[in-house]
């Protein structure tokens, strides 16, 4: 009987590529043409802000962040996946997201011991627009996958901003100071922490939480994020 509803509900809702929405086997996560062209983030990255060593742009940049990770670079097949989770009502794509983001972690950060991990938050306006708020999947999923505690509405955000890939490096810092904070201070003092977000552009949203976390008392702070943007033409400001 479960192998008669498993396949009508299969056949009502077939599983589809996290990336280009494809239809695909019920046991995949991608399809070929998409897994044989994600943009990797390979070689020697920037401990910093998780690039490649020839796109980085951090310059050094001091952050309340130790690191940050990520699988792939915004842009392809990785793009239009993304976009499609974040904007056209597609929350299924968190699994296969998550289980990249869980081998970044492992790779990157290895030998790091994390209390407990916490998602870069929505406002309540903002997720009841979307439907759904697609980073807390990803670090519920996240998570699960790692062993790691999930602190669900640890980081609030108070109010609603403009979005920050619109705005200079310089407007993206203003635009994020005072908006967010810990619901809970006292569960964050001493403690290391893993901070999820789906993208990263100027790393400024990362680094607003992160600091927060770092005055209630956090010990220490690493980010992973599903993708990090980089300019066709090679360097841009890094981080989201």
């Amino acid at each position: 009987m479960k192998k008669l509803l498993k396949y009508f509900v299969s056949a009502l809702f077939p599983k589809r590529c996290a990336y280009c929405g494809k239809v695909i086997a019920a046991d995949e996560l991608m399809c070929s043409v998409c897994a044989a062209d994600l943009p990797r983030i390979e070689g020697t990255v920037c401990p910093k802000c998780g690039r490649g060593k020839e796109l980085c742009s951090c310059r050094g940049a001091e952050m309340y962040f130790s690191r940050l990770a990520a699988p792939f670079y915004f842009k392809g097949v990785v793009r239009k996946g993304i976009h499609s989770f974040k904007f056209r009502r597609s929350p299924e794509n968190a699994e296969a997201y998550a289980v990249e983001m869980a081998s970044t972690v492992k790779d990157a950060y290895g030998g790091t011991a994390f209390d407990f991990i916490a998602e870069v938050p929505m406002t309540a306006a903002g997720e009841k627009e979307r439907g759904y708020n697609q980073v807390r999947l990803l670090t519920e999923r996240l998570g699960s996958l790692l062993g790691i505690e999930h602190r669900q509405g640890l980081m609030i955000k108070l109010y609603e901003t403009q979005k920050q890939h619109g705005l200079s490096r310089f407007l993206r810092k203003g635009n994020l100071t005072g908006v967010f904070d810990v619901s809970e201070p006292s569960a964050v003092e001493g403690k290391t922490i893993l901070l999820c977000d789906d993208i990263s552009t100027s790393g400024e949203t990362l680094n607003e939480c992160a600091k927060m976390l770092w005055l209630y008392g956090a010990r220490e702070i690493f980010c992973i994020t599903v993708a990090l943007t980089v300019s066709e033409n090679g360097r841009k400001d890094i981080h989201k």
